[in-house]
């Protein structure tokens, strides 16, 4: 690699422009000579290294790998050897090495001080023509030498497990030692392992031999399937990652007749290997256990939760009888025992068995627990029948349910060995008769179940179940459910009239809300069963009057001139005056339209004229009265439905209006009267008296606002002073 440090200056047409000094008159020589020096390697390379006396020897699994591994070894061999070295380059391919067992050779082309070599040969002296003169003066020659690299082999199969280099056969194949490297080899039949080492020889003589499917890999799931070996077929470099993988996956079939340790068989029995290897499935095994001859079993060794061996045969004293077949003909190998009645043609009278003689012959009895009636029922049970209920989950007897439920019989279970065989009768008696649909009533009855059995000395058996149907709330029930199911438990209060169901034991009542009367229910249609408190469905009738509460001024006094004759302005003449006829009848004439005059006033302002007054002079009619209805839905507004009535004349000039309303169930409130007087005043005094009602119309008013305001925070305060209670922080407050 030549470096040049400064830049070198060229022409416009590209040509280098050398401008020659005292100063770099040394680096040019010494460019020159390295030019020199670098055109002569391609006649070195063509010349034969010198090697090196020593050799590097090293074991297969010790071996360098890479050039990292080999490069100090050989600088320090070379350095060992050689004097003056000031360079060493190495030269080597690394698939010559890798561990590779053989001789290598590793070419190093060394640089040395030429001072340091006491005499040349003749290429040794065409070496000092190459030698360079360096800045420091020093001369320096470029030689080649070889350097000796032996890698010896290592036996992989006797290294231990966990070791980098040992071998990845897995059991039952056997590792087979190579120069530089190992093959894995299924073993024949009974063979022993060996250790011979694997040869070329070795592996034809092995490729060559006639093998069964239990001496060659495995056909699937195995590296080389179907093959004595991984020879040929995996990487010759061992510890490649292929080389390892192909074989670490290498499998051979295990011979499981090997040894005793290899199978479950019985020790008298012999154990036969498949004509394959390869199983379905785990729990499948791929040999067979064979009693020996006169022997009946499975062959297998007997476990502790095994059943005692008991092989049987039929009378026939070959065929094994259905228990064995079922026991899996019993474990080990036993000799079986004849059993005379399996296999024995049935026997044709009822509950009739075969029994053996004592002389072990088959032959027609009755089965245990019966005896021959000698009355045509042949082999009975006198013993009488057991009645089971069904459908009795606590064991009791007793079935419990509750209204709104179906009664289902489930009747009874007969356990009797005659059940199917001899006519009997079954008789179900209910206490009372049952509804034909849901249980509407509380109470209990029961139910008997009796059998007649006339081959015994009991003529019959009897059981009794206990029913008892329990009161459920139907003010709470799931109208739509039983609506369908069971209507007549479905309330009947007249909700939308207030009725409240209430729930009573068996049944239910409804209770009417406060102001109304009547017995809560809604009509009940015939086909229904009323509860007792029903008296036809009258329903909750509002019962409570409304109540007309007068606002505003009560008496409403209206003012009118007083007749009269003319007078002037100083209100001369009124002292002197004397009533004539002519005021007399003036005032009659007055008089006698007030009260047709009122009620032209109430029906055009609609009554708001009696409420109206100088602080409020345009009030709405509605607030001139106020009626409220006291109902189960909290108190009504009805104060729209108010109607005035004419004017009562009490005498010449005051008048009694009424009040009147009717709530919507037809209750009248009591009649509510707002007194109207007619004063006739002075005209001189008119205006004076409405000032004066002005002001004590704007004092009242400023008090009820005054009060009002006091009442709101005082109860502002209370409700203050409560939250202080509940976290415990007493504030004080304004007291008012």
């Amino acid at each position: 690699k030549i470096q040049w440090a400064p830049p070198i200056p060229v022409n416009c047409e590209g040509h280098l422009l050398l401008k020659i000094s005292s100063a770099m008159t040394s680096h040019l020589i010494n460019l020159v000579g390295i030019l020199l020096l670098l055109s002569n390697l391609g006649v070195k390379a063509e010349k034969s290294c010198e090697r090196l006396k020593a050799s590097l020897s090293f074991s297969q699994e010790k071996a360098p790998r890479d050039l990292s591994g080999v490069l100090p070894v050989v600088v320090e061999r070379v350095n060992r050897e050689l004097d003056g070295v000031v360079d060493v380059q190495v030269d080597w391919t690394g698939s010559d090495l890798h561990g590779r067992v053989g001789e290598h050779i590793i070419n190093c082309t060394v640089t040395r001080l030429a001072a340091s070599i006491e005499q040349l040969s003749e290429s040794g002296s065409e070496d000092k023509d190459l030698a360079t003169q360096h800045s420091g003066g020093r001369r320096e020659i470029i030689q080649c030498f070889e350097v000796p690299f032996t890698i010896t082999d290592t036996n992989e199969c006797t290294l231990p497990k966990g070791h980098a280099m040992a071998h990845q056969c897995l059991e039952p194949s056997m590792c087979i030692n190579t120069i530089g490297s190992y093959e894995c080899v299924c073993p024949r039949i009974n063979e022993t392992p060996t250790n011979s080492p694997g040869t070329v020889e070795f592996f034809k003589t092995l490729a060559e031999e006639t093998r069964s499917v239990w001496e060659k890999s495995f056909q699937s799931q195995s590296s080389c399937p179907s093959s004595a070996s991984t020879y040929d077929c995996c990487s010759t470099m061992a510890h490649s990652i292929e080389g390892k993988y192909c074989r670490a996956t290498f499998r051979c079939p295990k011979d499981p007749c090997h040894s005793p340790r290899d199978h479950k068989c019985a020790s008298n029995a012999r154990c036969v290997r498949e004509e394959s290897p390869t199983v379905r499935n785990a729990q499948q095994e791929n040999y067979q256990c064979v009693c020996p001859t006169g022997l009946m079993g499975n062959g297998r060794k007997c476990r502790a939760n095994d059943p005692e061996p008991r092989p049987m045969v039929k009378f026939d004293g070959i065929t094994p009888t259905e228990e064995t077949k079922e026991n899996d003909y019993y474990c080990g190998c036993t000799k079986p025992q004849v059993d005379a009645c399996e296999g024995f043609p049935p026997c044709k009278g009822n509950h009739e068995t075969c029994v053996a003689t004592a002389g072990n012959t088959p032959m027609c009895a009755c089965k245990p627990g019966y005896v021959d009636s000698n009355d045509g029922y042949g082999c009975v049970d006198e013993s009488p029948p057991v009645l089971k209920l069904r459908h009795d989950p606590e064991g009791n007897q007793i079935m419990r349910l509750k209204q709104g439920d179906f009664y289902k019989e489930f009747a009874v279970d007969i356990i009797d060995e005659n059940a199917e065989e001899y006519l009997r009768s079954l008789r179900i008696t209910y206490s009372k008769p049952l509804p034909p649909g849901c249980m509407e009533s509380i109470g209990s009855f029961h139910v008997n179940y009796t059998v007649a059995t006339p081959w015994t000395s009991y003529q019959f058996v009897r059981v009794t179940r206990n029913v008892e149907v329990t009161d459920i709330d139907e003010c709470s029930l799931n109208i739509a459910h039983y609506q369908e199911m069971c209507p007549s438990l479905v309330p009947q209060c007249d909700v939308e009239a207030g009725a409240k169901c209430i729930n009573t034991i068996g049944s239910y009542k409804c209770r009417c809300p406060e102001h109304t009367n009547g017995d809560g229910f809604k009509t009940i249609s015939s086909d229904i069963t009323p509860p007792g408190s029903y008296q036809g469905g009258t329903g909750c009738m509002d019962t409570s009057k409304p109540v007309i509460e007068i606002l505003g001024p009560n008496p409403k006094v209206l003012k009118v001139c007083k007749c009269g004759g003319i007078t002037g302005i100083m209100g001369g003449g009124r002292e002197n005056r004397s009533a004539t006829n002519d005021d007399g009848q003036l005032c009659a004439q007055q008089r006698s339209k007030y009260g047709d005059n009122l009620k032209t006033l109430i029906k055009s302002t609609m009554g708001a004229e009696l409420c109206a007054t100088h602080h409020q002079p345009s009030p709405h009619p509605s607030e001139c009265v106020r009626a409220t209805d006291q109902t189960y839905k909290g108190k009504l507004d009805i104060t729209s439905r108010v109607e005035i009535g004419d004017p009562v004349e009490k005498s010449q000039q005051h008048w009694s209006v009424p009040y009147n309303v009717v709530d919507e169930a037809g209750n009248k409130a009591a009649t509510a009267w707002r007194d109207v007087v007619v004063e006739e005043v002075d005209i001189f005094d008119l205006e004076h008296r409405i000032r004066r009602e002005m002001m004590d119309e704007n004092k009242k008013a400023i008090k009820i606002a005054v009060e009002k305001a006091v009442a709101r925070e005082r109860a502002k305060n209370e409700q203050l002073e409560t939250v202080d209670r509940k976290s415990g922080h007493q504030k004080p407050r304004k007291k008012l």
